[in-house]
């Protein structure tokens, strides 16, 4: 049965009741993908494989994720979040306890490529949501919030997942991860109500595609995202070796760092959110200043000498990459509308996560070809610039919206 209509959604107060089941939802997806890690060590001697087997499994995880973004989105677009976000998440659900009922790799690697193709459909369907429910000022707001999923997401695996494995094993932790998921996905069917996006007859995914390929804005803002996400996967990926081969700190002080540097930034997307709904006509603006403390920052990193000066600069990146994130996801919003802010999203976010898949390896061949770390922040801040000339590219609306 079609939800009823809401009349007037930005006035209604049930639109945070949207917000709240979207950024669950989203914060789910990333619980599932980073309950892996802290069980690993477990997993390695009873699936008997080796850590290059283990990491597979995050491989395996967002194969399945890239694929469906841009179908993800154009599913959400035509069929509305609701039914779309629900059945992501049974798949995911579903995958999830299948991996802790099987001990054989195999099995579990294709489940962890369902897991993503459940998860892929997953922030398309939430932007469509907040969308639909909150209005252009109220909007960046939603979607900050939504946007401290992936913090969120990362730390509580690595809190709750070793409690639940000491109890109940490792396989009794992925079902429990599992099940929630899929409570989760009927509460939505019951709990989630859905607005008209558009008026007129249902058009064809194609005109989606066109419109959003054929728009400037969310092309150039797409890669804008793709050069924080380059800056943010990057630097996590070859900051850990940095310390502790050339300032010869313990791998424990320097996964406090790297910890601090993912926890320092989990208010920044709700303030980046507030802001752009304050100050519209400075949404370029705060990516671009974002952009160049970037590249300072990295290009002092790699000249700190003590654990206390790394510390510092690592907090104020994760500061900056965490506020200058969302709002690449919330000018693509503005540019796409509610009508087709789902297919917009899942072609910016398949933008973005090439950062993820490019970022550590041209950080590594650079490392490896030098023989030191000299290039890599380079390499960082080249990745940064390429953010600001995009974000310059970006024209400002009729509406004045960036």
């Amino acid at each position: 049965m079609p939800e009823p209509q809401t009349p007037n959604p930005h006035e209604s107060g049930y639109r945070w009741v949207i917000m709240a089941l979207a950024a669950t939802s989203f914060t789910m997806t990333f619980v599932s993908r980073f309950a892996w890690p802290p069980l690993v060590p477990s997993v390695m001697s009873v699936m008997d494989i080796n850590m290059t087997q283990a990491m597979a499994y995050m491989t395996a995880f967002y194969i399945g994720y890239v694929v469906t973004q841009i179908p993800g989105g154009i599913l959400a677009d035509r069929f509305g979040p609701r039914l779309v976000l629900s059945a992501a998440l049974i798949l995911q659900g579903l995958g999830t306890v299948g991996i802790g009922l099987t001990e054989n790799y195999q099995v579990g690697f294709i489940l962890r490529v369902v897991c993503g193709l459940g998860a892929g459909c997953v922030y398309s369907s939430c932007l469509k949501a907040v969308m639909a429910w909150f209005s252009p000022v109220q909007r960046g707001l939603a979607i900050g919030v939504i946007m401290t999923s992936p913090t969120l997401g990362v730390t509580i695996p690595n809190f709750v997942m070793p409690t639940i494995e000491a109890a109940i094993g490792w396989q009794g932790a992925f079902r429990c991860v599992g099940l929630a998921l899929i409570v989760l996905a009927f509460t939505l069917l019951v709990m989630m109500k859905e607005v008209k996006t558009a008026a007129g007859p249902r058009k064809s995914f194609m005109v989606g595609l066109k419109f959003v390929f054929s728009n400037r804005n969310i092309l150039f803002i797409s890669l804008a995202g793709f050069s924080i996400v380059w800056c943010q996967i990057g630097f996590g990926s070859i900051a850990n070796s940095y310390m502790v081969g050339v300032m010869e700190v313990s791998r424990i002080e320097a996964g406090r760092v790297m910890m601090l540097y993912g926890l320092i930034g989990i208010l920044m997307p709700t303030l980046a959110g507030y802001l752009c709904g304050r100050i519209p006509h400075r949404k370029k603006t705060l990516i671009i200043n974002g952009h160049i403390c970037l590249i300072i920052a990295f290009l002092l990193f790699g000249q700190m000498e003590t654990l206390m000066a790394a510390t510092i600069i690592a907090c104020f990146m994760g500061a900056l990459i965490a506020f200058t994130n969302p709002i690449s996801s919330i000018i693509i919003a503005d540019n796409a509308g509610p009508e087709w802010a789902a297919t917009a999203a899942g072609v910016g976010n398949s933008i973005f996560q090439m950062g993820a898949l490019l970022s550590p390896l041209a950080l590594g061949l650079a490392r490896d070809a030098s023989g030191h770390y000299g290039w890599t922040w380079w390499i960082l801040s080249a990745g940064a610039l390429i953010g600001i000339a995009a974000t310059a590219m970006v024209k400002n609306k009729e509406e004045n919206l960036d």
